[in-house]
């Protein structure tokens, strides 16, 4: 319990150091990190996620059409709930997870037991302005757009491969979409998939900067810690999210339905 603690707090100071110095972003070698950082995660992530995108949204309207032998309308409705408020974010959050979650707490383990870090100390540049804030802010956006371009991909693609391999008419999924659609589910995903990326980043980072041990051992270790430890996290803001979205919060004394 006390070692949870401590890195609860760590990662707590982590992003309250975050939020303070989001100016560095101005200086040009921290600019540079977060424009590495965005494309790593962001920029060179979009291929693999067409295919899985198109897949899920086929697989949803094919099953709810075909299985449940119901309409056009149920299918986009179901696919609006699924793909916009869960399953786009959450997909976005795991392969985040998978590529720059593990990349980022193993360079930063490798850094730290080499001496990297301590030189950027005895260079008087803070290794949280230059290591961590560029790293940060850069997951987080890539993970919103992520989670936008898995939502455009997943129900385009699943209405357009829908209308080729089963009896469900394009134009008619395209109008129920557009009558079902609300601004308010992209506002949720957005924000949700930012507190992901966010929640991501500071914890590989944290777990990055405090590997458990100074041999080159302690690198695994850091990254399996890092990448448990935020699906857990991720997990658990989801749960939060439709808890608070979909149902009451503190105990009903306020409903919080959208």
């Amino acid at each position: 319990m006390i070692g949870v603690y401590r890195e609860f707090e760590g990662c707590m100071r982590l992003m309250g150091h975050v939020l303070r110095r989001l100016r560095v972003l101005a200086l040009p070698p921290v600019t540079e990190a977060l424009a590495r950082q965005i494309y790593f995660t962001g920029a060179s992530a979009t291929a693999g996620m067409v295919l899985r995108g198109a897949f899920l949204g086929t697989l949803i309207i094919a099953y709810v059409i075909d299985v449940l032998e119901a309409n056009s309308a149920l299918a986009v409705r179901i696919l609006l709930w699924v793909v916009l408020r869960e399953i786009g974010p959450l997909m976005a959050a795991v392969l985040v997870i998978q590529r720059s979650g593990t990349a980022i707490a193993t360079e930063l383990a490798l850094m730290q037991i080499s001496g990297e870090v301590a030189s950027l100390r005895r260079m008087r540049i803070d290794p949280r302005d230059y290591l961590v804030v560029p790293r940060v802010v850069g997951v987080a956006l890539s993970t919103a757009a992520l989670t936008f371009y898995v939502q455009v991909i997943a129900v385009g693609g699943g209405m357009l491969l829908s209308a080729l391999t089963i009896d469900a008419s394009l134009g008619q999924l395209a109008d129920d979409f557009f009558v079902l659609a609300s601004p308010v589910d992209f506002v949720y995903s957005m924000i949700k998939s930012l507190l992901f990326g966010v929640a991501i980043a500071v914890i590989c980072c944290y777990h990055g900067l405090h590997p458990p041990g100074v041999s080159i051992n302690a690198v695994p270790k850091a990254a399996i810690n890092a990448v448990t430890q935020s699906t857990l996290l991720v997990m658990l803001l989801n749960v939060v999210f439709a808890y608070l979205v979909f149902g009451q919060a503190f105990f009903g004394l306020v409903t919080a339905k959208v």
